[in-house]
């Protein structure tokens, strides 16, 4: 399984610049961090109710 993700890797660090590597990492951890945010709220709002 650590094989496939060390292709996948890879891959996306041969079709990228540095650049849009590190574009790409920061959009993907900033949709992350909002998708977790919204969970927190929804839980939150769950709770109150």
């Amino acid at each position: 399984m650590i094989a496939f993700f060390q292709q996948i890797r890879s891959i996306f660090r041969e079709s990228h610049t540095p650049l849009q590597q590190i574009i790409l990492s920061r959009k993907a951890f900033f949709q992350l961090l909002g998708y977790l945010g919204a969970c927190t709220i929804f839980t939150v709002l769950a709770q109150a109710y």
